[in-house]
Formats: structure tokens, C-alpha cells, sequence
């Protein structure tokens, strides 16, 4: 069988050969339309003699005594033009020798060297590679023959192997392929040149190119940091250049991966296309693709406690709520650092460092073609510490046996303080009764009670609760009288009814105070200015012999506890003997 198939590949390479063979041309004598007579000089020569111009005619041929050695045949000598001579023409009429005296000359063109063809090659771009020469689209192949002295008979040529052809009109090469011209011309006393040869390539297919988008992308969403790559092949002359332009720019050529940072955000179009060396153009391509330059914008929200003074103050119950949207690709992340350290990736609201003070949270977005937005920050100041209030009692006050009396004029003041966020709002109770604390309060049911009372700050920090006990005395002291002697008579006048005593009585008065004790007790008899029942510098009433006139007494009597609790009591009554 591999025998059968070798023998059958030997018949096709020898059909192949013999197709391509340059062809047979005789040598052989040419006569041209002007008369001119050609042989080709090779050929052997014999003269013959006739008498008569028919061709059947009888003949002689001349032999040579002197030059036997070189005659039968002879050969020209001389490339073109030879002649054959005999010594003085004779008028045919008169058989004279014509005057002036001349030769006799029959000419013969003698050829024997074969035409020069030439090709030129037109209408194609031209690519030489090495030892390769590519051609375009277009290409045109014409033949040109030349002959010195017989003239072209005919120019042959062959094509990738094929059988010799004549020659008659420009060749077009439109196929693709590498080729193989070879070509001759042959004159018309048979010489024939060498057949010339002319490899060449043919190419007609533009180059293909293809693009590649690097990361960060998202689909057909770039981001500023990719770069887009292009890759070319050409199968035949090889690429010479590749140009891309971005929407309607001019076209500039490709040498390295191609950065995308100077355009700006939104849609572009990527057009790109190659030309191989010979002119083929590429169709061309275009990619479309959103460029996102802008990054993400992310806000804060405080959630819960919190309040905006000298600073954003928040609570250890506070939370930190991060959200972030972005106009294309979308956010990817968003990153968060409190105090500088700690990054952390946002996936909940968070709280901020139960310490007091000063924290800085900052914080950005990625989306997710790596756009990052300037890092944002947010200063709280953690207030974690409840407010103090402290209570005071205003005047009258009386403390004793651990107990704080006050009476329902004493003012009572809470002094609630913050450092940090400051005071929202001060409570208190009064034995149970809510009350909100703006301003000093007084208690005026009398009894023992009880305030509790605290404060909240701005972050709702909440003090805990304290208790003060107060008893609230508004009863004033109850005022005693009694004469030094008993009446001894009454009388009525006016309607009423007084006793009468004689003038040497004296009164004693006092006072008494269940709760805090009677703290002063002054009279006035008959709207005099009042005096101090008893002090380091006067007597008291009983002391002194003041009613000793016969008339009506009024005497009016005041008397006031610790508490500035005040009783009054009018004593009216007669002096005399009535």
C-alpha cells in the first residue's frame, strides 16, 4: 500500500515538472513583412544557384575550391546583418557593369541571441520581508519582451506550476497565496531565453485585533486605574501599525497598554483597527464601555442619643450608622477607623469607644471598580457620665434632732450639673408627686416628707435617683395669757363683754411650738410699737406696772416660731373698779 501511494506521488511531482517545462522552438529562418530574411545563426548555410525564380526551378549548389574546409556549410559569423557579395553589379538591360563601379550585396540577418523579458509589478503596495516579498490588493503583473535583430515571436509564462501560456495581457493576481511567475520569450528564428522566475506573496486579509480591559472593571464598567491592552496577528505580511481613538478623537498609534485616567467619567467608545504592511486595512472596532471616576459618597447617621453643642456629644448607647451610594458600579465597601486604628470593614451600626471624651471616626467608600472617596470624618465626644444635683433649702430653716424643718415659704433649689453634654432635664418628686424642676419650689403641705429628685443630661444619661427628707412646719406657735390676779368684775359695753381688773395686775404671756419651738413673742398695748415679751435688754410685760390707768386695754400679741411661723393674739380687758 505505502508503495501504491509513493508510486502515485512520484506520477503527480513528475506531471507537476512536466507541466512547467519550457516549451520546444525550432530553429528555424524568419522572413518579416518588410522582406528582411532572419535565420538563426546557428544554423548551418548552403548557397544554391538558380536561373530561375521558381521554386522548382533547377538549382546548383555552389561549392568553394579555396575555402572547401569551411563551405557546405558555412556559418554567419556576425550577430544581425551579414552579406553575401560579388564584385560589380551588371546593368541587367545592357549587361554592362553600372558606373560607378559596385558590390553586388545580398543581406542576411543572422540571430542568435534570444530575447530579455522583464516583469514589473504594479498596482499593490510592496512589503520586502527577508527574502519574502508581499504584495497587496491590486497587484498587477505585466511582461515585457525585447529582441535585437529577428523580433519577438511570442512570450510565454506559467503560474504556480502551470503549463505555459502566451502572454497577451496584464496579470492580475487577486488570490491570496504565495506565487511562482516564471516566464520567457522566444523570437521568431527560434531562440528561446532562459525562463526568468519571480516568487512572491500575495496578500490580501487585514490584520485582526483584539482588545483586553484589566481590572478593577465590572463588566463593561472601567474603572480610571485599568488599562485597555490590544493584541494583533497578521498571517501573511505582518502588522505595520495599530491606531485606536477614544469617541471622536483623531487616531494615534498603538505602542503600549493604554492608560484611561484622562478621560472623563461616563460612556465612551474605544475604536481600533490594524493595517498589515501592505496596506490592508483592518475593519474597524469598537468597544463601548462606562469609564466610573467618581467614587462613592458616604454619610454618617447618628443613631440614638446625641446632641450638638461645643460637640457632637453621644452616649455609650449611641450607634453609628454608615451608608454609602455610588453613581455606577456600585459600592463595594465602606471602611471605617475610630481613633486612627482598628480598620474595619462597615457591616452594622456600631458604638463608639465607651471612654469619655474626643473620638474621630473616619470613614470611606470603595466601589467596586476601586474608586475610593477622600476619607470623612466624624468627631463625637463620648459623654458617659450622669449629671449631679445637689438640693438646698432656702430660709426659714431650722435643724434639729436630724431633722430639717422648713416651712412652706422656704424655697427649695436643685443644682443639677453636666460637664459634658449639659443638663436636658431635672425631676423630682414630692411623696411621689412628678414634677419637672425649672425653678425653686416650695412645699406647702405641712408634714413630713419626702423629695427625690435627679437629673438627665443632653444624651439622656440619667443620674441615679437621691432622696432628702424634710418635715414642713407651717403651724405657728399657740400664745398663752394669764393675769397676776382674777378678775373681779365684767362689764359690757358697746355690746361686749370684758373682765376687769384692778390696777395692780399683770399679765404674763408665752407661747408654745410643737414641732421647732417658739422663737420670739412681742406685744403691743393700745397700738404702741411692739416690744419683746423678754430679751437681754428689756422686762417683760409681768416685770412692769403698766396697766394702772382705768380704761380699756387692748393688748396685742405676736409670737413666731424657728420657722418664722407667726401667731396673733388680741387681749382686751378693763382696769378699774367697775
Amino acid at each position: 500500500m505505502k508503495k501504491l501511494i509513493l508510486l502515485f506521488a512520484l506520477i503527480i511531482m513528475s506531471g507537476a515538472i512536466m507541466a512547467q517545462q519550457q516549451m520546444t522552438h525550432e530553429k528555424r529562418t524568419y522572413v518579416a513583412p518588410n522582406g528582411n530574411f532572419y535565420i538563426q545563426k546557428a544554423l548551418p548555410v548552403y548557397l544554391w544557384l538558380s536561373t530561375s525564380k521558381t521554386a522548382d526551378a533547377k538549382s546548383h549548389l555552389l561549392e568553394s575550391k579555396v575555402t572547401e574546409k569551411y563551405t557546405n556549410p558555412f556559418y554567419f559569423d556576425t550577430e544581425g546583418k551579414n552579406t553575401i557579395r560579388t564584385p560589380h553589379a551588371v546593368d541587367p538591360n545592357t549587361k554592362k557593369f553600372v558606373q560607378p563601379l559596385q558590390d553586388i550585396i545580398f543581406e542576411v540577418y543572422a540571430d542568435g541571441i534570444a530575447p530579455a523579458s522583464k516583469t514589473k509589478f504594479a498596482g499593490a503596495p510592496k512589503y520586502v520581508k527577508g527574502n519574502i516579498i508581499y504584495y497587496g490588493v491590486g497587484l498587477t503583473v505585466s511582461v515585457t519582451s525585447s529582441d535585437a535583430v529577428s523580433g519577438v515571436e511570442k512570450t510565454l509564462y506559467s503560474i504556480d506550476g502551470a503549463a505555459y501560456a502566451n502572454y497577451s495581457a496584464t496579470l492580475n493576481m487577486n488570490k491570496e497565496n504565495q506565487h511562482t511567475l516564471k516566464y520567457y520569450a522566444a523570437d521568431n528564428v527560434g531562440n528561446a531565453e532562459n525562463p526568468k522566475s519571480k516568487t512572491f506573496t500575495v496578500d490580501l486579509t487585514s490584520p485582526k485585533t483584539t482588545y483586553a480591559v484589566s481590572d478593577p472593571k465590572l463588566g463593561d464598567i472601567v474603572s480610571p486605574k485599568a488599562k485597555i491592552t490590544l493584541s494583533k496577528t497578521d498571517n501573511l505580511s505582518g502588522v505595520r501599525n495599530t491606531k485606536y481613538y477614544f469617541d471622536t478623537r483623531s487616531p494615534v498609534v498603538y505602542y503600549n497598554p493604554i492608560a484611561l485616567r484622562s478621560l472623563s467619567d461616563g460612556d465612551h467608545s474605544f475604536t481600533y483597527y490594524s493595517t498589515d504592511n501592505v496596506n490592508n486595512v483592518e475593519t474597524k472596532l469598537v468597544y463601548n464601555f462606562y469609564l466610573d471616576k467618581i467614587p462613592p459618597v458616604t454619610t454618617n447617621t447618628i443613631q440614638g442619643d446625641q446632641y450638638t453643642g461645643n460637640y457632637k456629644y453621644v452616649s455609650a448607647r449611641t450607634t453609628i450608622n454608615l451608608a454609602s451610594t455610588d453613581n455606577k458600579a456600585g459600592v463595594e465597601s465602606i471602611t471605617y477607623l475610630i481613633d486612627g486604628t482598628g480598620k474595619t470593614t462597615f457591616s452594622s451600626p456600631f458604638k463608639v469607644p465607651d471612654k469619655k471624651g474626643l473620638h474621630t471616626i473616619s470613614y470611606y467608600g470603595t466601589d467596586k471598580v476601586t474608586n475610593r472617596e477622600n476619607t470623612k470624618y466624624l468627631k463625637v465626644y463620648m459623654d458617659n457620665v450622669p449629671p449631679t444635683t445637689g438640693i438646698i433649702y432656702g430660709k426659714p430653716q431650722f435643724f434639729d434632732r436630724d431633722t430639717l424643718f422648713i416651712n412652706q415659704n422656704t424655697k427649695v433649689t436643685l443644682t443639677p450639673k453636666d460637664y459634658e453634654s449639659g443638663v436636658k432635664i431635672t425631676e423630682y418628686t414630692v411623696d411621689g408627686s412628678k414634677s419637672t424642676y425649672n425653678s425653686p419650689f416650695t412645699i406647702p403641705n405641712e408634714g413630713y416628707r419626702k423629695i427625690t429628685f435627679h437629673a438627665t443630661d443632653r444624651v439622656n444619661n440619667v443620674e441615679q435617683v437621691k432622696e432628702s427628707a424634710v418635715f414642713v412646719d407651717n403651724t405657728p406657735p399657740v400664745i398663752y395669757h394669764n393675769f397676776s390676779i382674777k378678775a373681779i368684775n365684767r362689764i359690757t359695753k358697746n355690746g361686749k363683754t370684758y373682765d376687769v381688773y384692778p390696777n395692780y395686775t399683770r399679765i404674763f404671756l408665752g407661747a408654745t411650738d410643737k414641732k421647732c419651738g417658739t422663737q420670739k413673742i412681742q406685744y403691743s398695748i393700745n397700738g404702741a410699737a411692739f416690744k419683746d415679751y423678754s430679751s437681754p435688754y428689756t422686762l417683760d410685760v409681768s416685770e412692769l406696772l403698766l396697766f394702772k390707768s382705768k380704761k380699756l386695754y387692748t393688748v396685742t400679741v405676736k409670737a413666731k416660731d424657728k420657722l418664722g411661723n407667726e401667731s396673733e393674739k388680741v387681749i382686751e380687758f378693763y382696769v378699774g373698779n367697775e
